[in-house]
């Protein structure tokens, strides 16, 4: 144990330690190379570099410590915990961490890159950059949460993540690339950019969230779902969306493009543009929505139906729709130019200007 001590370099190599232990100790140099340490833990210690190399570590904890670089390459450690601690650059090349929770901390870089990870945690953290990078199959991530987190920049790159959770955590951006992501789910969060390309979501889930741009580009997501959530821009471009689903939402602009969607719900949900162009849907529900602007663009749309809905102007351009169903409907301007419809019904509906052409 070191204990208000000084060192300029403590180096461990080809070494075996049962306890490692720094407290109230100030360390420029911690280095372990091709070492096995069962613990090792950090107390009120300020170390400039700590670098695990070809290293084994079963527990690594930091507490109140201050540390301007934490590295982990091709290193083994059971469990990572970082609590109330300040961590300028944490990176892990080639490790495997069952756990790795960081609680009350402050982190400015969190790279993993061909890394494994069961459970990584950030509670009450701040991190400016978070990235998950690999060429392959980089960065597994069993469970991946963030709950009253701050954190600028959260990437993930052909990155596995069986789940994302985000709680009460305000995110600037989020881009998963390539990645492949079973559960995403944004609950009290505020994210500012939220991006998915090339990446496949198995249940894509924003309840309570604001996000101001929700962006899926060649993406395939099962299940996306917004639940009294607001978002500024919602574009799914050449996307492949089983449900799309917006509960209690507001949402400036929803904007289909080459997308292709099983079902679209619009349910006592607010949105100031809905557009699809070149896009196919199978069913598109309005109930009880509010929607300034309605354009469907060479699209194909099996089943469109609006029920105690509120559309200022429906366009349908160059459209092919199988039943177009209006029910105590209120529509400013419905026209239809160059359309096939096979079944139009008009229920208890209020249409200020109605127009065919061709």
């Amino acid at each position: 144990m070191l204990k208000e001590e000084l060192v300029d370099s403590l180096a461990l190599t080809d070494a075996l330690v049962d306890s490692l232990a720094l407290t109230d100790a100030l360390v420029d140099s911690l280095a372990l190379t091709d070492a096995l340490v069962d613990s090792l833990a950090l107390t009120d210690a300020l170390v400039d570099s700590l670098a695990l190399t070809d290293a084994e570590a079963d527990s690594l904890t930091l507490t109140d410590a201050l540390v301007d670089s934490l590295a982990l390459t091709d290193a083994l450690a059971d469990s990572l915990a970082l609590t109330d601690a300040l961590v300028d650059s944490l990176a892990l090349t080639d490790a495997l961490v069952d756990s790795l929770a960081l609680t009350d901390v402050l982190a400015d870089s969190l790279a993993l890159t061909d890394a494994l990870v069961d459970s990584l945690a950030l509670n009450d953290a701040l991190a400016d950059s978070l990235a998950l990078n690999d060429a392959d199959v980089d960065a597994l991530a069993d469970s991946l949460a963030l709950t009253e987190a701050l954190v600028d920049s959260l990437a993930l790159n052909d990155a596995l993540v069986d789940s994302l959770a985000l709680t009460d955590a305000l995110v600037d951006s989020l881009a998963l690339t390539e990645a492949l992501v079973d559960s995403l789910a944004l609950t009290d969060a505020l994210v500012d950019s939220l991006a998915l390309t090339e990446a496949l979501v198995d249940s894509l889930a924003l309840n309570d969230a604001l996000v101001d741009s929700l962006a899926l580009t060649e993406a395939d997501a099962d299940s996306l779902a917004l639940t009294e959530a607001d978002v500024d821009s919602l574009a799914l471009t050449e996307a492949d969306v089983d449900s799309l689903a917006l509960t209690d939402a507001e949402a400036d602009s929803l904007a289909l493009t080459e997308a292709d969607v099983d079902s679209l719900a619009l349910t006592d949900a607010l949105v100031d543009s809905l557009a699809l162009t070149d896009a196919l849907v199978d069913s598109l529900a309005l109930t009880d929505a509010l929607v300034d602007s309605l354009a469907l663009t060479e699209a194909d749309v099996d089943s469109l139906a609006l029920t105690d809905a509120l559309v200022d102007p429906l366009a349908l351009t160059e459209t092919l729709v199988d039943s177009l169903a209006l029910t105590d409907a209120l529509v400013d301007s419905l026209a239809l130019t160059e359309a096939d419809a096979d079944s139009l019904a008009l229920t208890d509906a209020l249409v200020d200007s109605l127009a065919l052409c061709d």
